[in-house]
């Protein structure tokens, strides 16, 4: 028998008070609370039927911290908020970017706990996450926090290494200011940046499933102008998914929640309502 991973605690942020849970898990550098605009409009489409329940993921947010990063890791300790949030009922869990891995394997490994699974902009494979986001670790690692005296400084400091305003403000919210701590030391990242620099390899990775499915109701977003998902990434979402249901939103990136959130609700509610 296969040791089940330990797992850690993670913080949660709860919207709506309806019978069902949607349980939703962010990428990598993110935050459940990355979700709160489309999770409360999610719940404004029938407050009686929804409750969504936004986590803070492993070494992210106000979550707890580990030595190492792993799938089946993560997905125990979703896992394990899903028991604690829906003790006695499925939950819709969704998952965007790395969380939406983390959503898959959650499926596979805890396929009880699931009445249907939504994956946003990514597939079952060898992603190049690390490609895409080391550029950014080393941007946040370069800025000097004991030095630092305000944050318009700190986003100064990032402009070189993170062009881009809109990811820029993305990573600073990160960024934590303790007014009673030390000179020098007032400043942190509250995600565990240590451990997702070393590690970025592991969170492109796509641990090996061959020859497990889950049989139950799952929707794929995708965005149109993203470069996550491929054509010929069907298959493998197929074999492992064979109810999976695939939309493709226009004028949306990989953050397909953020560029187009009245989409992105409306499809959602359109898949949930029907499950």
């Amino acid at each position: 028998m296969t040791p089940t991973p330990a797992t850690t605690e993670l913080h949660a942020t709860t919207i709506g008070n309806g019978a069902e849970t949607v349980v939703w898990c962010h990428g990598v550098f993110g935050q459940g609370k990355n979700f709160t605009r489309v999770a409360k409009d999610l719940v404004a489409t029938d407050r009686d039927r929804w409750r969504c329940v936004l986590l803070d993921l492993p070494n992210h947010g106000r979550s707890g911290w580990t030595s190492e990063i792993s799938y089946p890791q993560m997905a125990a300790s979703v896992a394990r908020s899903i028991r604690e949030h829906s003790p006695d009922r499925p939950v819709h869990l969704l998952g965007h970017s790395m969380g939406g891995k983390v959503a898959m394997r959650t499926a596979l490994d805890s396929p009880e706990l699931l009445a249907s699974l939504v994956v946003v902009d990514m597939a079952p494979v060898v992603s190049p996450l690390n490609l895409r986001f080391d550029p950014l670790t080393r941007a946040m690692e370069a800025l000097d926090l004991s030095s630092l005296r305000t944050r318009t400084q700190a986003e100064a400091q990032m402009s070189v290494g993170v062009p881009d305003p809109v990811i820029r403000q993305f990573l600073l919210q990160n960024l934590r200011h303790d007014v009673h701590a030390p000179a020098g030391h007032q400043w942190h990242w509250q995600m565990n940046l240590d451990l997702l620099a070393s590690q970025m390899d592991q969170v492109a990775q796509w641990p090996d499933t061959r020859g497990r499915h889950w049989d139950g109701p799952v929707l794929w977003i995708s965005g149109k102008d993203s470069h996550y998902v491929h054509p010929e990434h069907q298959a493998a979402m197929a074999a492992l998914f064979p109810r999976v249901q695939r939309v493709r939103v226009k004028n949306a990136g990989h953050w397909v929640h953020a560029d187009q959130p009245e989409v992105f609700v409306q499809v959602l509610h359109r898949f949930l309502e029907n499950v």
